[in-house]
């Protein structure tokens, strides 16, 4: 997906049968998403007589939101890339016993590839949380709407991600890779969960 495609061309696609950008696409989307808000109170924070005592901390938050938000475009890209990977595993002949075995491999092998990429997205979705949190402490007061908003962003892009690690793992048959897999897609989301609600019970005390 393109960075110049046009949303409606975006919505256009998601919405046709071809399943590439889909939910991943959409997850990553999300964090990008979120990203934009952390770094829209981090710009009404900075140059604040108010806030001069967090400049230090507000320029971290917006450089590393600045980063964030170019990798969750790349990895919507990347999503797209390995689920028609996966979908060229499953088009490979597999009329003979052979054939049968290098297709399972295949579809194995991208299907793999496949779970990392919204692992990657929920792993950044966990560095979003905790940026989001730090605006909501920090930031312009004004802005407390539009960093609650930056995390509930988080929050969505970590649970999307997470369906699409599960769904992902639902069809490998490497046990030690799903395990391990879905440990830390586990713990990574607990850790989410946990700094949302906090986050949100702050923004609710400041409105």
């Amino acid at each position: 997906m393109p960075k110049e495609i046009l949303l409606e061309q975006l919505l256009d696609q998601l919405s046709s049968k071809s399943g590439a950008p889909g939910g991943g696409s959409v997850a990553s989307l999300a964090g990008a998403f979120s990203a934009a808000m952390i770094l829209m109170v981090c710009n009404l924070t900075i140059g604040k007589k108010k806030y001069q005592h967090y400049e230090d901390e507000i320029n971290e938050c917006l450089e590393k939101a600045q980063k964030l938000r170019e990798e969750f475009l790349l990895l919507s890209d990347k999503d797209a890339e390995v689920f028609n990977e996966v979908l060229k595993a499953y088009q490979l002949p597999h009329e003979s016993e052979e054939e049968k075995d290098q297709r399972i491999t295949a579809v194995e092998e991208a299907t793999k590839r496949a779970s990392l990429v919204p692992m990657d997205i929920l792993r950044r979705c966990e560095i979003l949380s905790k940026l989001s949190r730090d605006v909501t402490i920090k930031g312009n007061e004004n802005s407390i709407s539009d960093a609650g908003v930056a995390a509930i962003m988080a929050h969505a892009a970590a649970q999307a991600a997470s369906l699409n690690i599960l769904i992902n793992l639902s069809t490998i048959s490497d046990e030690d890779f799903r395990s391990k897999l879905k440990t830390e897609q586990e713990h990574v989301l607990k850790t989410v969960n946990d700094i949302f609600s906090e986050t949100m019970n702050m923004v609710k005390d400041k409105l």
